[in-house]
């Protein structure tokens, strides 16, 4: 393994060009003196994916990428930093025997295992590691085409998977969902979903709610009018779906990526265009719990990008990484962008000359986390990890830091716990404040905080009793804080 500290900057552009893009310089700087390490040392062609990259309770990293085969084809690796940091030996998650592509990672919250959902073959392969051995199995057997998966899991630790089939029931491409665990999952088949003929290339992405409702997002349409279309199931692992069309200010949007908050607040990121060799823009879109989505913001301002990556940290804050372009090319600068307290956004550089497809996190502490491939432009090809040089974001220390009529919850330590974990929250101004302790199915476990507070940051300890004084079971619980007409959730996990 090779690991290098040194500052991220942007390089110039190194790709051909349709045309060329002016635009202001960026003034942030998050990602100065950023820590890279360099996790492979071979010029054997890799890459990463959109979900390359994942962060478990403890702060560890998880990453998987796809590495060439030597009989053709892709293999699919992983790796994870131990306790000092030090990247692990990377394994093989995928039979070396057959050809593999388009790994996606999850990440258990009950268990922090790794789960890894693949195309093997034409069918949707599901892999976890037990131990240090990874096992996998398919999800699907059938003689139907069946690729690009998305993965993600629920507050229970179940797995949900998201891909393209061709249905044989329409003889159209279709987005199939499927819900289960390492031994068996159950599958179903978005019949109204609507991928034109070209569906192959509709690129989904799936996130659930804690208690397992199912969000699918995927570019929907036929060519020349593509936009992001959002599933959804009323129950989890229901059967009936809802569709809507989304539009950003894109004439075009053919990626996206979403994020959906325990409190049931949903966050999405699209790219598009208006055309062939227009430049790209990536934009953001919210929508809370119960209300309608709110206008898109254009999120890469005057840039020009495409292919987001979104994470979502714990005071709800959007955190966006993307691809820069100049005309139909990727120039191989990643550029990072956040959505400023107040509003607006800002714009700052990551890495440059020769890196894509970045896959983001954000930890508790408020550190970036990114993975990405290098190779296109310069035909060195690595997969790089950067950790942000300074926190994207700060849990208010004062009531100064609060935004006006606003409450935070701050990352609850330990987390996992197995006896007691200080919760921290601040009030900007002084009212009635609620904080309870809430079960996967939201029945109220125990009352922390039901008073008057004071402006400020405060802490309330868990036990992890009941109300009644009996100790609870291992698992996930959500905490809740209610003041002011807002409400914030955040997730623990006891381990007893």
């Amino acid at each position: 393994m090779i690991a290098e500290a040194r500052r991220g900057v942007l390089l110039g552009m190194t790709c051909a060009v349709a045309f060329l893009l002016v635009v202001p310089s960026p003034t942030q700087a998050e990602w100065d003196n950023a820590v890279v390490d360099t996790l492979t040392d071979d010029q054997v062609r890799k890459e990463t994916v959109l979900q390359s990259l994942a962060l478990d309770s403890s702060g560890h990293v998880h990453l998987v990428w796809k590495r060439i085969r030597g009989a053709g084809g892709w293999r699919i690796r992983y790796s994870t930093t131990a306790p000092s940091g030090v990247w692990s030996e990377a394994q093989d998650v995928s039979d070396l025997a057959q050809a593999s592509y388009s790994p996606a990672l999850a990440l258990s919250p009950v268990s922090g295992r790794p789960s890894v959902a693949f195309e093997q073959g034409s069918e949707i392969h599901l892999a976890h590691r037990s131990g240090s051995v990874w096992q996998d199995r398919p999800v699907t057997s059938n003689s139907t085409w069946d690729g690009s998966p998305a993965i993600a899991s629920d507050g229970s630790g179940r797995v949900h998977l998201a891909w393209i089939t061709d249905d044989p029931g329409t003889g159209q491409y279709k987005i199939a969902y499927a819900v289960g665990d390492t031994a068996s999952c159950d599958i179903q088949t978005l019949t109204a979903s609507e991928l034109g003929p070209y569906g192959s290339g509709a690129t989904p992405h799936i996130a659930v709610s804690s208690e397992g409702l199912a969000h699918i997002v995927y570019r929907g349409g036929t060519y020349g009018g593509y936009h992001i279309h959002h599933a959804w199931n009323d129950s989890p692992g229901g059967v009936n779906w809802q569709y809507e069309t989304l539009f950003s200010g894109n004439g075009n949007d053919f990626s996206s990526a979403l994020v959906t908050e325990d409190d049931g607040d949903m966050h999405l990121v699209m790219s598009g265009n208006d055309g062939w060799g227009f430049p790209g823009r990536v934009y953001y879109l919210y929508k809370e719990a119960g209300q309608s989505w709110q206008a898109p913001e254009l999120a890469s301002l005057s840039y020009s990008a495409a292919s987001p990556s979104l994470s979502v940290d714990i005071s709800g804050r959007p955190h966006v990484a993307w691809m820069e372009t100049s005309g139909n090319f990727y120039t191989g600068n990643v550029f990072y962008s956040s959505r400023a307290a107040g509003g607006g956004w800002d714009v700052s550089p990551v890495i440059g000359g020769d890196h894509f497809v970045p896959s983001l996190d954000v930890d508790q502490a408020g550190y970036g986390h990114l993975a990405c491939h290098t190779g296109g432009n310069s035909g060195s090809y690595d997969i790089y990890y950067i950790r942000s040089g300074e926190v994207l974001t700060s849990a208010p220390g004062a009531p100064d830091d609060l935004e006006s009529s606003s409450y935070r919850l701050l990352p609850n330590r330990p987390n996992p716990f197995s006896a007691l974990t200080t919760i921290g929250y601040g009030i900007r101004s002084a009212g009635a404040v609620t904080i309870g302790v809430h079960d996967l199915k939201g029945r109220l476990v125990r009352t922390l905080v039901d008073a008057c507070g004071n402006p400020g940051v405060h802490e309330v300890v868990w036990d992890g009793r009941a109300d009644g004084g009996e100790p609870v079971a291992s698992g996930v619980y959500f905490v809740r804080l209610r003041a002011g007409g807002e409400q914030r959730t955040q997730k623990v996990l006891l381990v007893r």
